[in-house]
């Protein structure tokens, strides 16, 4: 018994100095991850002091502007650090470049410089004003870098990253740049999304041999070149759910695209420029080719994509190529028109028109985007139409493809529904559906008010549930072919806005962040610079984290293990 339990007790030690080895390791590993101090940066510390304790930090260590004010400020981050602010500190920039700028050979200005060293640190929550130096923010040579919930205004860009990898920009509003909003200059696998950017004197965001980045859900508006320019190379990009008004031209490629996607945009409302440096004639579109763009032959697979998009509204062209390239075709998209000869694309551009037509929903009214081939889209663009229903008018919003209203219809009654479509009417007969599967009626398409006649209804019908039914009424008109494709060279008016009367979307100057109050923080796309908002520093993704927290499996198997050792020995002796 006593060399039983001497065993026994010899693999129970063993087992316990395994699981805190394990323990141990986790410790380590959550330490390096979260830091181990939290600094105060106070308004009465200067620069240099500041830059003093970020020397002096450790990785992962958290510095919070807690203050309203600081002035001259030019930082250098080559550590893993979180410099956050629950105040919306107010941080100006420094004209002059800080000691250890200098001494690092640094030439351009800035309020905050993330090097290589910098990789994984977060900046958020910072009201940054750079109207005193080159830039805000630079991210240099670098990876992992967070910058999120700031406002950055002035500077020649707002926001440099070049160089750089695996960089996180969201949710800033960023404006007043006398260059652009954003740059990209050779950057790889990055986001950039939900950023509001706008009034820089050129592009809102521009991009310089970019790979593998996406750019989403971000708004660009009142940027004097282009909303977004692309050039260089450009390569595996995502450019979804953009919506870029009021600018020149909405989208700029003069890039050499492959793989590239530039799908379910908005590019609607830019506007014509006589001072436009590419001349004004290069002005008012949605979507602008310049003279440099480059893709694959059509039918290759890296070949630029460009479909669902709205591209409506605009002054100049909706879409438009350059005079000396060949003639190139978009996918299918929206052009706010029911016919091939009101698109107002260029002649140099094939055109997939996108048709709308009418869904049944239970107590309401339902309008279904579809592509050229007769198909549901899922993923389009956003934009607003109105919808007249026995003299009450409605707002249809769509999004993913589908507009629904809830307008409390009889379902035992057929309506007369005028969608305007190009500043026109378009009648459908609409009946409600019944909630019963099956019973849905077809809408259809009759003649509008003016003469022009939509998308004919079709006699199949599908249910999609309960509630709701597909119209199959979309697809063909009276002037269009079966694959719906056609350049404005068929119309015979070029350059003519195809709703009629252009008008200014945005707020036209009035905002307090247009008028130069760097505390307006409201952007469209949430809220992101309130007062005493909390900062938030991005965890771990949580498939990171799920694949990395193990320790409680392996603490399992080895207890496990130990009692399957003690049960095999105790039992040996029983045997023996």
């Amino acid at each position: 018994m006593d060399k039983r339990f001497h065993i026994i007790l010899f693999i129970c030690l063993i087992g316990l100095f395994l699981i805190s080895a394990v323990s141990a390791t986790d410790e380590i590993i959550n330490n390096e991850t979260i830091g181990s101090t939290n600094y105060q940066i106070t308004s009465d510390l200067d620069n240099e002091a500041i830059q003093t304790m970020f020397d002096g930090a450790s990785d992962g260590d958290t510095f919070e502007f807690s203050d309203g004010t600081y002035n001259d400020v030019s930082l250098v981050v080559d550590k893993k650090l979180n410099i956050v602010s629950n105040a919306n500190s107010k941080i100006y920039t420094s004209g002059q470049l800080s000691s250890k700028a200098g001494n690092l050979g640094m030439a351009d200005t800035f309020g905050f410089y993330f090097t290589s060293n910098g990789a994984g640190s977060v900046l958020s929550g910072i009201n940054i004003i750079a109207s005193n130096s080159d830039y805000g923010i630079i991210i240099n040579s670098s990876k992992d870098v967070t910058i999120n919930d700031n406002v950055v205004a002035g500077g020649k860009n707002c926001i440099l990253v070049k160089n750089s990898e695996d960089i996180l920009l969201t949710n800033n509003k960023i404006s007043k740049a006398t260059e652009n909003g954003i740059q990209l200059k050779d950057v790889k696998n990055s986001v950039i999304s939900k950023n509001d950017v706008s009034y820089n004197r050129r592009s809102g965001i521009e991009t310089s041999n970019i790979y593998n980045c996406n750019i989403t859900n971000n708004t660009v508006y009142h940027n004097d070149f282009n909303g977004i320019s692309m050039f260089n190379e450009s390569s595996g990009n995502i450019l979804k759910y953009n919506k870029a008004h009021d600018n020149p031209n909405g989208i700029y490629i003069d890039s050499h695209s492959t793989n590239d996607v530039i799908n379910s945009n908005t590019f609607t409302y830019n506007r014509r420029n006589t001072d436009y440096e590419l001349g004004a004639f290069e002005s008012g579109n949605g979507l602008l080719f310049g003279a440099d763009f480059e893709t694959a032959k059509e039918g290759d697979p890296s070949r630029l994509e460009v479909k669902y998009n709205v591209l409506a509204h605009n002054e100049g062209y909706q879409a438009k190529n350059n005079p000396d390239l060949p003639v190139f075709k978009l996918g299918d998209n929206w052009f706010d028109s029911t016919d091939d000869e009101n698109t107002f694309v260029c002649p140099m551009l094939l055109a997939g028109i996108m048709r709308m037509d009418t869904i049944s929903v239970k107590n309401g009214i339902g309008l279904q985007m579809y592509d050229t081939q007769g198909n549901a889209v899922q993923e389009f663009g956003t934009f607003d139409t109105t919808v007249n229903i026995n003299g009450n008018k409605y707002t249809a919003k769509f999004v993913n493809g589908k507009a629904i209203i809830d307008a409390n219809l009889d379902p035992d009654k057929e309506y007369d529904v005028e969608v305007m479509i190009g500043g026109k009417p378009v009648t459908y007969k609409y009946k409600v559906a019944s909630g019963d599967e099956g019973s849905n009626q077809d809408s259809q398409t009759s003649q509008s008010t003016n003469g022009q006649i939509g998308a004919g209804g079709s006699s199949s019908q599908t249910s999609t549930s309960a509630s709701e039914g597909v119209a199959k009424g979309y697809g063909q008109n009276g002037t269009s072919n079966s694959a719906h494709y056609a350049n404005s060279d068929q119309s015979g008016v070029h350059g003519t806005n195809a709703s009629g009367t252009f008008q200014d979307s945005s707020d036209n100057g009035e905002s307090p962040l247009t008028n130069g109050n760097v505390d307006a923080g409201d952007a469209s796309e949430g809220e992101v610079s309130h007062e005493g908002k909390a900062y938030e520093i991005v965890p771990p993704s949580k498939i990171s984290k799920e694949i990395t927290d193990t320790s409680g499996l392996v603490v399992l198997s080895i207890v496990s293990v130990m009692l399957m050792l003690i049960y095999g020995y105790w039992r040996k002796e029983d045997y023996e």
